[in-house]
């Protein structure tokens, strides 16, 4: 089974404005949307968070994102810079799928 380490990029994936109106669509919030299209690709999503609230807003995943919406995340521009975890194989350009 692959991990989604980070569903939300980081955070980079909070600064997208397609995926900002995305998750505005169906409602949601932009991690939910994020854990949503993981789970929706076979992934096991690993968010992290230390506040109880989002915790719970997390996990709240009751919703399907439409396959043509699916299609859109799937082919959304990679993201170019991950600032400080830049380091890391797989955001630092050093992991090639």
């Amino acid at each position: 089974m692959v991990e989604a380490y980070s569903p939300v990029a980081h955070g980079e994936a909070l600064k997208n404005p397609a995926i900002a109106k995305m998750a505005e669509k169906y409602g949601v919030s932009i991690p939910q949307l994020c854990i949503a299209y993981d789970l929706q690709l076979g992934l096991v999503a690993l968010p992290k968070t230390a506040n109880p609230d989002h915790m719970k807003s997390n996990a709240d995943i009751c919703f399907t994102i439409s396959d043509a919406d699916m299609e859109i995340l799937k082919h959304l521009p990679r993201i170019e810079n991950y600032g400080e975890f830049g380091i890391f194989p797989v955001y630092g350009g050093k992991y090639k799928d």
